[in-house]
């Protein structure tokens, strides 16, 4: 079964880059990582993508492993396996959850988001985000207004799931 991260959640990020995973995204990447009963640690895989990313991308362990299954499924040489072995495979970085249930973000990912003393989680179904909270914020407000100003103030996003949806 896919992984369920969902909801949003803000945490103090310490001078070596040490951060609280939310105790229910912890859970998710237990179950998505089958070592994780033996040894007490999940895995993840971090991917902080192009340079014009501004958030890093967290996927379960074994959530990114199909993920590189399905890049590898791909026509060799093609475009697009070439792409994505650039942007997801190269620029990952896997990791484990420590004894304390958090995740040391190194300075290299850090700096890469500009993430300073709070880290703002997004949970995204099969993925979370992780933030710097006002570069979200921004985003998330452009994002909705543009969204908001092409179909409307009563828009209900559930309509996306409609084959007519907007």
């Amino acid at each position: 079964m896919a992984a369920m991260f969902i909801g949003e959640h803000t945490f103090k990020v310490d001078g070596k880059g040490r951060v609280s995973i939310p105790a229910d995204f912890r859970r998710e990447l237990e179950e998505g990582d089958p070592t994780a009963s033996q040894t007490g640690r999940a895995r993840m895989v971090i991917v902080y993508g192009a340079d014009t990313q501004k958030q890093l991308i967290v996927h379960t362990y074994d959530g990114y492993r199909q993920l590189a299954a399905d890049i590898a499924a791909l026509p060799r040489g093609s475009e697009r396996r070439k792409v994505m072995e650039r942007m997801i495979l190269k620029r990952a970085r896997p990791t484990e959850v420590d004894a304390d249930g958090r995740l040391v973000l190194p300075q290299l990912l850090r700096d890469k988001i500009g993430l300073d003393g709070t880290a703002y989680f997004a949970g995204l179904g099969e993925t979370f985000e992780i933030w710097k909270p006002d570069v979200h914020e921004a985003r998330e407000t452009a994002i909705t207004d543009k969204f908001i100003a092409q179909h409307g103030e009563d828009f209900d996003p559930l309509s996306l799931l409609d084959d007519e949806g907007v």
